[in-house]
């Protein structure tokens, strides 16, 4: 059970460290789209 448990916590932090950077990706992608066509 604990090592199915470590298993979890490796794997959601992974997600984590893939999502944060794609949805960070995204806001910047977005705010400049938005800043161009204000400007």
């Amino acid at each position: 059970m604990e090592e199915l448990q470590g298993y979890l916590e490796e794997y959601r932090s992974r997600q984590q460290q893939f999502l944060y950077p794609l949805l960070f990706q995204e806001y910047i992608y977005v705010f400049a789209y938005d800043h161009g066509l204000n400007s």
